[in-house]
């Protein structure tokens, strides 16, 4: 009884982050936002294995920083 208990939990956490997942892409990206959307979605951060620093990681998170909504 105990385990059938602890999958419906389980089955419950799961199904609770699946319906969450699919609300989040149903909701629009901001106007405001969509351009450092965009850059972010586009960022290679591994590809800077070379030691070039030209990853524009760090000044998206202080563009996303500025955005008041």
């Amino acid at each position: 009884m105990q385990y059938v208990i602890m999958v419906l939990v389980l089955g419950g956490f799961i199904g609770l982050y699946m319906g969450a997942m699919y609300l989040n892409s149903k909701v629009a990206i901001p106007e405001s936002c969509k351009d450092a959307y965009l850059e972010a979605q586009n960022c290679e951060s591994c590809s800077t294995k070379s030691g070039k620093s030209s990853c524009n990681f760090n000044s998206t998170i202080e563009f996303l920083k500025e955005i008041k909504l």
